[in-house]
């Protein structure tokens, strides 16, 4: 009985440290050493999903200990692979967490995404890409698997109805503009043809 008593404590502890390092442990990030500096990269929220709020998670140890300061002098470019879409952002720190940064971003489209970090941590330069994919960092997933009851469209979805609603809308201005030009000239011909029969009438 004594010694289940010992036990009980000792096995909250070790539960109690598995959760504390849990969050961690649960995403699926890229790991890197450059220089003397150990990277640690991916979606701040994982599974990242189409259409939500997420962002870039950076975090940079040296020895062991998180190094601060970064964010000014390292800048991050945003790549979506598909589409080749790029944009620059800055970085920011986590309030309290000393060496994580990140980049607020909400992916508008699915698939893969690229990482490049540049400029400099301290005194080293840094250029150094990373790309989401199986042993790395999570694609972008699509919203439509998670929308329940009626999935809504996307953004992408809804952006290519404006552009084909435009396109229609050029179509049947075109046509209509056709058939006005059509339209006069006809009247036109009736004119000339009801002045030459009043021509004649008139000399008959």
């Amino acid at each position: 009985m004594r010694s289940s008593k010992k036990v009980f404590p000792v096995a909250v502890a070790v539960l109690l440290s598995i959760a504390a390092l849990w969050p961690g442990l649960a995403l699926a990030h890229e790991q890197r050493d450059v220089g003397p500096y150990h990277l640690v990269v991916g979606f701040i929220g994982e599974p990242a999903i189409e259409g939500e709020k997420n962002g870039v998670d950076l975090r940079i140890t040296k020895g062991g200990q998180p190094l601060q300061g970064a964010e000014k002098t390292l800048k991050v470019e945003i790549t979506h692979v598909p589409t080749g879409v790029k944009k620059s952002f800055d970085l920011r720190t986590i309030f309290r967490d000393p060496g994580h940064y990140t980049a607020d971003l909400i992916p508008t489209a699915p698939g893969q995404y690229q990482f490049r970090f540049s400029g400099a941590i301290e005194t080293t330069q840094v250029n150094e890409t990373f790309l989401s994919g199986p042993d790395r960092f999570g694609d972008v997933d699509p919203a439509k698997a998670l929308k329940f009851p009626q999935p809504l469209p996307t953004l992408t979805a809804l952006q290519e109805q404006a552009a084909q609603a435009q396109v229609d809308a050029a179509k049947a201005k075109t046509v209509a503009d056709g058939a006005g030009r059509s339209g006069m000239v006809v009247g036109i011909i009736g004119i000339a043809v009801g002045g030459v029969a009043l021509i004649r009438s008139r000399k008959a």
